[in-house]
Formats: C-alpha cells, structure tokens, sequence
C-alpha cells in the first residue's frame, strides 16, 4: 500500500467521504477489516487528488472501538430507525455533508437472509443517501440472495438509486444482470483483502509436511449456540457443535498440532454472537489448546491469523484473512457469501454447512491435513487472483475521486 500521510496532508482541502454501513465501533472483527480497509483504499484516491480525507462513518454502534487502526479524521453515527425516520436528525446531515457516500452493506447484509429489521435499515439508508443530493456506490459485497417478492422489489427500487454497483463475486454478479443492472455492476472481489498486517519472518520455511502445525479453528457462536439464535433463517445440514467437537478431538489426538482457538466476533454482551465465550467454553475441554487475549482491532486479528499454517473457519473475514496472508484455509460456511468468493477465486477447500453432512466435511479435513502444502499454494494463488481482481475496484475510486475534485474545483 502506499505512503497514505504525505507531511502537507493537514494543509489541504477537505474531501468528505461518506462510509455508510462500516464502523469502527463494532464487536464483530470483519465489519472492521471492511472499514479499515475500504477507507484506505479511498483515502489512497484522495490524497493522490491533492484534497485530505475526512471520513463520516455511517452504521451500527458496537462496545468495541479500533479507531486507533485508521490515521484518518473520522466521524460515527448511529443507524436508528429514529433518526432515519426525522429529516432533520443527525443522520440525515451527514449524509448531506458528504461530498460522496461509498456503502458496503457491511459486507453481506445486502439480502433477506436476516431479518427484516435488519435488511429495512440498509434499504433505507440508500434512499437517504440519494435524497440529500448526495452520489452513491455500492463498494464491493454479497448482492442477495432475496427469498421474497417483498425483498427483490425492494432490493432493485435501491439498486436503482446506486451509480455504480461492485459485486465481489459471480454469483452477486449474475444476480445483478438478472434484475438489470448489468449497465452499472462491476465485478471485484473483498476489499478486505487489503486489509494490512504483519507477516511473520518464518512462514515460508515452515514444514508442513511434518509439523510442528498451527492449526487454528474460528468457531462461530452463531452456528455453535442455535438454541440462543435471534431469528435469522440460517439452516444448516450438519451438525455444526458434533462437527467442532470431532474436529477438536482429531486435532488434539495428532502429535503435529499447535491448536489456537481464533474468535473473530468479540460480542461480549451479545452470548448468540460472541465467538469468545464459545472459544473459552472450548478451551476448558481442550486446556491445550492456546486461547489469545481478545484481538484489539482486525488488523491485529489477521497478523495472529497469518501466524498460522492452517484455519478452519466459520466467519467469512477470518477465512479472508487467512488466504490474504498466505495461510491455508477450509472454509466451514453457512452461506453462499463463502462459496461464491472463494470459489470465484479458484480456491475449492470449501465446505457449505448447510448442504453437507458432517462426514463430507471431515472428508475434506483429512485431505486437507494430508496435503498442506498444497493447499496453502492454493491459497496464496487465490489471494494473488484476488490482488488483481482488487485492481479493478482500486482503479474506479481513483477514477471517481478524481473525477469528483475536478468538478468541485
């Protein structure tokens, strides 16, 4: 990444960029990665404009805050339905502040697959966004699925409003050409991809043939506890607590593991989200397993990740945080979002927990301990592929900021 803080960078004009669905101040590690990540990306385009950064975050309030990750001015506020409702709240100025507004859907709330709560609040911040005058792009996310004739109506009315929409996989792309919007939609792929970290010195002369391994496991409390779920339409055809346990169980049985437990939604108020509180109820069955203190913001997430040989994981951005940094992954998703990204990369250590039984999954465990070699190539071939495809987002918010300074100027 480039030198982001020219020394004249406090001198210049301001550039007041809307981040609408990203936080800083969230429990869940991979909304994060997408804000640091994205307003970097940005801020890249802004400054080589000659203008400086202001950044006004948009989205939902979190106990957790890594504002110290970004270097950039920034300002937050909360998504209510309150204030979405009153035209001359807070929420409405800031929208009209912003010179352009860049929204991520936090990655994948884009789609009816949560609740309708949920999904009401992305839709109406769009039309927000558009009625304070102010430009919008869609930066890159899942796009759907929409179960309902409600949620697809509604999804193409917002996606009409958008100048320019970025799909970070095929399957979010050919739904887009289906409703339409083939003129407007791009595809790319996670800009979390580009989320920094540190590399440790010794990755590439590890033996993963023979071990020691470090072999971590993101266990989602999501999947772990459905008795405390919160109405989201999630099923699944394995049985996600048996499959952990069997996981743990063969891992602690092998003389080459290093097993680290690797929680990425840090919800501590939250029981059905927090992947802490499962990991240290896992750790009290498993004591050797290592359990690292609570991760300070994503960045440092992904520098513990890329310390690892192998993740298995359930929360997409810790998975993308383990092919970005050259470890090898297989993936235990329960959504499209998994398999469309990574397959759309070339990268095939996936598995879908809601289409397969627990010993199809196992299957490609055992495969996948067998030969890490090959997979961790894979996955630094992904995260190559994924670089590139990157570019293509990366060239239109320098094209687009440009644009938006010569206008203004």
């Amino acid at each position: 990444m480039e030198d982001a803080s020219p020394p004249d960078l406090a001198t210049r004009p301001a550039l007041h960029v809307g981040l609408l669905w990203h936080t800083f101040l969230s429990e869940n590690l991979g909304v994060g990665a997408l804000t640091i990540a994205n307003s970097n990306l940005i801020a890249n385009a802004v400054i080589k404009a000659g203008y400086r950064p202001v950044f006004h975050l948009i989205g939902s309030r979190g106990t957790y805050d890594y504002t110290a990750e970004s270097p950039y001015e920034s300002t937050f506020t909360n998504v209510g339905y309150k204030a979405m409702a009153n035209p001359f709240s807070s929420l409405h100025s800031q929208f009209r502040r912003c010179d352009i507004v860049f929204d991520i859907g936090a990655g994948y709330r884009f789609s009816d697959i949560y609740p309708w709560s949920r999904f009401n609040l992305i839709l109406s911040s769009k039309f927000a966004t558009r009625l304070a005058g102010t430009k919008l792009v869609l930066s890159p996310q899942t796009i759907g699925p929409f179960f309902s004739k409600r949620a697809k109506f509604a999804a193409s009315e917002a996606l009409s409003l958008a100048s320019a929409v970025f799909a970070r996989d095929e399957t979010s792309l050919a739904l887009l050409e289906t409703m339409g919007f083939a003129d407007k939609s791009s595809l790319t792929t996670d800009v979390a991809f580009a989320l920094p970290f540190t590399m440790p010195a010794d990755k590439d002369s590890r033996d993963l043939a023979k071990g020691p391994i470090k072999v971590g496991v993101n266990v989602s409390a999501l999947l772990y506890r459905r008795d405390l779920s919160q109405g989201d339409k999630i099923a699944l055809a394995a049985d996600y607590p048996a499959l952990i346990d069997t996981i743990f169980d063969r891992l602690t049985a092998d003389p080459r593991v290093e097993l680290h437990l690797v929680p990425h939604v840090l919800a501590h108020t939250m029981p059905y989200e927090d992947d802490y509180a499962v990991s240290e109820m896992l750790k009290e069955r498993y004591p050797a397993a290592i359990l690292p203190p609570r991760f300070a913001g994503p960045s440092q997430a992904k520098t513990y990740i890329a310390g690892l040989d192998l993740l298995l994981g359930s929360r997409l951005h810790a998975t993308i945080a383990a092919i970005s940094s050259g470890t090898a992954v297989l993936s235990l998703g329960y959504s499209r979002k998994f398999n469309g990204l990574f397959g759309s990369l070339g990268y095939h250590w996936n598995s879908d927990l809601t289409a397969e039984s627990n010993a199809a999954i196992l299957e490609k465990f055992d495969a996948a301990m067998a030969d890490l070699p090959t997979v961790r190539r894979e996955a630094v071939a992904a995260n190559a592929e994924a670089q590139q495809r990157l570019g293509n987002y990366t060239a239109f918010v320098d094209r687009t900021i440009a644009d938006l300074v010569a206008k203004n100027a």
